[in-house]
């Protein structure tokens, strides 16, 4: 299978740096430089250490396909959902591997849809006081990435600017791994 990248502008261009010609390409053909998968390696205590493979979702960098906004542009299809290039989503995520590293310093909280975790740093606002937040899950999952071994894998599902968090239930990375080696989710308390 061919794999394109994405530029700064929103273009799908090939390794040859051609542009990609057609009205719909499937996300997992484009890289986004900016955003590879990584393992990173976690302190959960003054002894005990966690590491992580990190990967990241084409909803870092796309926003649902709205036909009379969008139509100049190429579908990006997530499965059978249509994305479009969002360029202020795409700016933004240059924070994310930085979010995702920091992620034990960081406000984690359970959402109310019970399906993903969200993070955001409390201390980072942009000038409107927006918080750049990201949304994602964690599983069991031992292996290898570029040679280090890693225990769990956490799927970065979407990324935006938020003006004021979604209503969810604080918690701290130490309980999220903890339910992961369960195979659940910490449980959001109304």
């Amino acid at each position: 299978m061919a794999h394109y990248y994405i530029s700064k502008s929103g273009l799908i261009l090939s390794e040859g740096n051609e542009p990609f010609a057609k009205e719909e390409i499937d996300a997992t053909q484009i890289v986004a430089k900016h955003l590879p998968p990584h393992v990173e390696t976690f302190r959960l205590d003054g002894t005990s250490e966690v590491k992580i493979l990190i990967r990241y979702s084409c909803h870092c960098w796309t926003c649902k396909w709205e036909k009379p906004i969008h139509n100049s542009q190429t579908r990006i299809m997530d499965n059978k959902r249509p994305r479009a290039f969002d360029a202020t989503r795409y700016e933004a995520s240059f924070q994310l591997t930085a979010l995702m590293a920091d992620l034990a310093q960081n406000r984690i909280y359970v959402t109310r849809s019970d399906r993903n975790y969200g993070c955001y740093n409390a201390t980072r606002s942009d000038e409107s006081g927006r918080f750049y937040t990201a949304y994602f899950t964690i599983r069991r999952s031992k292996g290898r990435f570029d040679g280090i071994r890693h225990q769990f894998q956490l799927f970065v599902e979407s990324a935006y600017l938020r003006s004021q968090q979604e209503q969810g239930m604080k918690t701290s990375l130490r309980a999220v791994i903890g339910k992961a080696r369960e195979g659940k989710m910490v449980k959001y308390k109304r």
